[in-house]
């Protein structure tokens, strides 16, 4: 598993290959940490409470292990399967290795930075409009670099409007029209 960030392959002439950060990854995934050793350790209790013995305790164990380690296979599959490639014809969103959203150029009209709330927590999202005022694509951004989501738009020639610290909590009302 690649831990190091990976910059974007290309960012003149050609096209712009994005990839999720690691190191971002690591800032998001802190709070799950929490939950994961709290389950491993009641797993461990519950399995070896109902079979006191070593074989009890191996089954816990091993139980644990094969639940991090398809989570590890879960997270690295997404990583790597998942980016965003800019052509001069327009934009690729890629997600597990198959395309969700192919935007041409002349479809991207508008793109807005914000942040939605929700339950006081806030996403920062990127929101790309058509001319029509349709959202095209839709991507949260907490897995990305900004600084690389921002050489998406510098390569497209499209000034992003808003900023992260635009907390949203209703989208119908913000930008009518636009689901």
């Amino acid at each position: 598993m690649a831990a190091v960030y990976q910059p974007p392959v290309s960012d003149s002439g050609g096209e712009l290959v994005i990839r999720p950060s690691w190191t971002f990854l690591a800032r998001w995934e802190r709070h799950i940490a929490w939950l994961f050793l709290l389950g491993a350790v009641f797993a461990v209790i519950r399995i070896y409470g109902r079979h006191p013995s070593s074989l009890g305790l191996i089954a816990g164990l091993a139980f644990v292990g094969v639940w991090f380690s398809s989570y590890v296979i879960y997270i690295t599959a997404y990583m790597l399967g998942t980016r965003i490639i800019v052509t001069a014809d327009g934009v690729v969103v890629t997600h597990w290795f198959r395309s969700t959203a192919t935007v041409p150029r002349g479809e991207l009209a508008r793109v807005v930075r914000c942040s939605l709330t929700d339950e006081g927590v806030a996403h920062p999202t990127v929101f790309a409009f058509s001319p029509a005022g349709k959202c095209v694509i839709s991507l949260r951004a907490e897995r990305w670099n900004r600084s690389d989501l921002e050489r998406i738009w510098r390569h497209l020639g499209i000034t992003p409007e808003g900023s992260w610290d635009d907390r949203v909590s209703d989208m119908r009302r913000r930008f009518p029209g636009a689901f």
